[in-house]
């Protein structure tokens, strides 16, 4: 099968559309089948690629890229490789570049809905809460995500969650629950090289004895990063053996780093900033508790890299994590009284305990492989070939 996957967010950008489609393009192509990138350009685009399509783009919000949907060149190179299946990840520039190639040519359109908008523009617009501005949000993206997804023949959905919201929007055509999946190896090694842990702890003063706290995203407002940061910082007069460790970058990067600046903790509280993919499962590998405030995730890709590395999870309470989080792998909370509560158990665990967790974790994360993964995308994909024929 020939299979068109078109984003708007690709590699060298950092997040889950852009992992996502590279594990799929990379699982697709094993088992035989022939798929294509179509993508934005990038700065930092690598020079040699296979089978990654790129057109000019502009910078956007927060490091993104846009484009328009209208490449009457690349739309005649692509129809010559005679593609059986569109199979779109955005609703942008390229995502509706990949809606109107499959409406021209009469192919089946897979669309996966990897993000919940609304909190991500509200955010990036600093739309005032119950405003004007944010009303204004939530209908267009409503709006749009409706327009987008019923045009497609079926749409997948990391979770349970994402496809009751995309419901209360009004999408009515076939919805698949489909959890993205992780390439697990690439953390399983890591978590088996303890020298490269050690050194990594070292590098930030971090003993054998510390207990080190893990945030790996986006620094945004949405992901809730600022409270997180403030309601640890607040413990660590109490626990003297933690440290904290962030990763990621974005627009609430400053406000972070002001926090962590005003704090008589700050040589505890280490802003890594953006980590290329490759090293990330490092940092993971060197963590003892991996933890999140936020509730705008479709479904987390970051928890199940934190499992997969053997690292439980304290997280804010959501319904993205139902049939992940369980109580041996982690605990989850609601205000900052159960976060302190969370926190406070899971540094006073035997160390019986803790591995106990640690193996729960990895024992969760193996229901999330790539393999699995494919194969529930080409069972759509299936879905997608009959309901295309239906219609005809």
């Amino acid at each position: 099968m020939r299979i068109g996957l078109m984003t708007d967010a690709y590699y060298p950008q950092i997040g889950g559309v852009s992992t996502s489609t590279s594990l799929l393009k990379r699982g697709l192509n094993r088992q035989g089948h022939h798929s294509i990138i179509v993508t934005t350009t990038d700065p930092e685009q690598p020079d040699n690629e296979e089978d990654v399509f790129r057109v000019v783009s502009t910078p956007f919000f927060s490091a993104k890229r846009m484009t328009l949907a209208f490449h009457p060149i690349l739309e005649r190179k692509i129809e010559e490789m005679g593609l059986d299946l569109v199979h779109t990840q955005t609703e942008f520039g390229i995502g509706n570049f990949g809606r109107l190639i499959a409406k021209k040519n009469g192919l089946p359109h897979v669309h996966t809905f990897h993000t919940l908008y609304e909190d991500w523009l509200n955010d990036q617009l600093h739309a005032k809460r119950g405003g004007l501005g944010q009303r204004l949000v939530h209908w267009y993206v409503r709006k749009e995500s409706r327009r987008f997804c019923n045009a497609a023949h079926v749409v997948i959905v990391p979770t349970e969650k994402t496809r009751r919201i995309l419901r209360t929007y009004g999408v009515d055509v076939p919805i698949r629950v489909v959890p993205t999946g992780i390439d697990l190896y690439r953390f399983y090694e890591a978590k088996d090289n303890i020298e490269a842990r050690r050194n990594l702890r070292q590098q930030y003063g971090i003993g054998d004895d510390d207990r080190l706290l893990l945030y790996v995203g986006r620094i945004s407002q949405e992901k809730q990063i600022e409270k997180l940061t403030v309601y640890i910082e607040k413990r660590m007069s109490r626990w003297p053996q933690i440290h904290f460790i962030l990763v990621g970058d974005g627009p609430a990067a400053g406000k972070v780093k002001n926090i962590i600046e005003e704090s008589p903790h700050k040589d505890r509280i280490h802003f890594i900033g953006p980590v290329r993919m490759e090293n990330v499962p490092q940092y993971y590998a060197a963590a003892d508790l991996f933890l999140s405030a936020s509730q705008s995730e479709t479904q987390g890709l970051t928890y199940f890299e934190a499992l997969a590395s053997g690292v439980p999870l304290l997280v804010q309470e959501d319904t993205c994590l139902d049939g992940v989080l369980n109580e041996e792998n982690g605990i989850s909370f609601r205000d900052e009284t159960s976060f302190d509560l969370g926190l406070a158990t899971m540094l006073t665990e035997t160390d019986e305990k803790r591995s106990l967790r640690s193996r729960a974790s990895v024992k969760k994360a193996h229901e999330y492989g790539v393999t699995s993964f494919v194969n529930k995308v080409l069972a759509v994909y299936e879905e997608a070939f009959i309901l295309k024929a239906s219609r005809r």
